[in-house]
């Protein structure tokens, strides 16, 4: 390996597009009860949300170790990468960025670069497939590193979160706003800021909350050159399809993905949501 070496978390939900794109991926944990899996690696996304949905406890996520980090590290520059950029979801909703920092400190601070995306799923995912095309295209990592944290700046992301009961038992948002939704059947809009997660809008219905989505996304990008959209879904593949195709024939993006969100991320959303990324 001549060329930047990328990396990022689990919570990126890239799934294959990983591996295409040459990015390694450190998985953060999910356990139920005693027993504990690799997010991507010993727990797809579908074994997940049959968990989810059967087991009597709820799960509890966990983030990686430093050491995983610099074993990480270590075998990459063994391989022969001249420098390491580090992408990870928003400090202020996991204590994965500060691990990776311990771990670039340890094992060779002057080569890698750690950034906090302020940012989850594939509002991450976005940002480290942009760093390995610069890497691919040979770009030095000092330059790959600035263009992520000007793109940083513009990712934005709503999801439309049908049950807030996962994301107030993880403390993400307030537990009375979790009760309001649930007991008025309201679904839920919610977005970050500053890295963290606010409630944006609140719709009556599902189908509303989908018009929703493309509606912000419009405003967004209406007559933006070379948007970039991912559609992310937590056990909802239809409803996302059917958003995917209604961004798809209103804006004509440069790029639209769509991913599943990961066992980590789903545990604090909960299944059914739907959301769009996009970077103007």
């Amino acid at each position: 390996m001549s060329r930047v070496a990328i990396v990022t978390d689990s919570t990126a939900d890239l799934g294959d597009l990983a591996a295409a794109s040459d990015i390694t991926v450190v998985p953060l944990t999910v356990s139920f009860g005693t027993r504990t899996y690799r997010d991507g690696v010993d727990l797809t996304h579908e074994a997940f949300y049959r968990l989810l949905s059967s087991e009597p406890t709820m799960p509890v996520t966990a983030q990686p170790s430093p050491s995983a980090f610099a074993d990480v590290y270590r075998r990459l520059f063994a391989d022969g990468a001249p420098a390491i950029v580090s992408l990870h979801l928003s400090a202020a909703l996991s204590g994965t960025y500060g691990a990776a920092l311990q771990a670039a400190r340890e094992v060779d601070p002057q080569r890698i670069a750690v950034l906090d995306t302020r940012s989850v799923s594939l509002g991450l995912g976005l940002l480290a497939l942009q760093a390995a095309r610069d890497a691919a295209a040979g770009v030095a990592p000092e330059t790959i590193v600035e263009r992520i944290r000007e793109a940083g700046r513009r990712v934005e992301l709503y999801a439309a979160i049908p049950n807030l009961a996962f994301l107030a038992r993880g403390g993400r948002i307030g537990r009375l706003e979790g009760l309001v939704g649930n007991v008025l059947q309201i679904v839920p809009v919610a977005t970050l800021r500053d890295g963290v997660v606010e409630l944006y809008a609140r719709v009556r219905t599902v189908s509303r909350a989908l018009e929703r989505l493309v509606e912000i996304a419009r405003s967004r990008l209406t007559g933006v050159t070379g948007a970039r959209i991912a559609v992310l879904h937590s056990a909802a593949e239809d409803r996302a399809r059917e958003l995917a195709a209604a961004l798809q024939e209103t804006l004509r993006p440069a790029e639209l993905v769509m991913s599943w969100v990961g066992p980590t991320v789903g545990a604090h959303a909960g299944p059914g949501a739907v959301g769009v990324v996009f970077i103007p």
